[in-house]
């Protein structure tokens, strides 16, 4: 009788052990998940009243550096602007991502004769950010458009 106490006893244990530690066994699925970073970006459709391709081209070229986490860009027919957000543990960098990345960038489009600029302050990311809603939501003429890029940019130069 004992005997059989101690059989239940010793199972009961054993499949509590099992559902503890396959429980506690940490995931290395998960893990692979985590290390791939979503980055942020929409593709503007072309059928929009400024052909987005260039913009649409830079975000696809940026998202895929490891030092950007969100990318936003408009264009007209000669202004490129680009936003990019970067990893707050990045920001001691950013003087040197933000030159690296305008140089490619510049190089990139420099046959397309596009003026480009790349930002990566908060208010600019914003108001880019605006400008792609009403580009995707058709509610922006094309000189509004021209009118708000200039806008964007002149903010550009305030800052540095």
């Amino acid at each position: 009788m004992m005997n059989m106490g101690i059989n239940k006893l010793v199972v009961l244990i054993s499949i509590s052990a099992i559902i503890l530690l396959t429980g506690c066994n940490k995931n290395d699925d998960s893990a692979i998940s985590n290390n791939d970073s979503f980055i942020n970006i929409t593709q503007i459709s072309s059928e929009q009243i400024y052909d987005q391709k260039y913009a649409n081209e830079a975000k696809q070229l940026l998202s895929q550096k490891d030092s950007i986490k969100k990318v936003l860009a408009v264009n007209s027919d000669d202004l490129l602007i680009i936003g990019i957000e970067i990893p707050h543990h990045e920001r001691f960098n950013l003087a040197k991502i933000n030159k690296e990345l305008s140089k490619e960038m510049d190089e990139h489009f420099k046959d397309d004769e596009l003026n480009v600029e790349l930002a990566t302050d908060k208010k600019i990311i914003l108001e880019l950010e605006k400008l792609e809603n009403k580009l995707m939501n058709n509610n922006i003429t094309r000189e509004k458009l021209n009118k708000e890029l200039k806008h964007i940019s002149k903010l550009l130069k305030e800052q540095t």
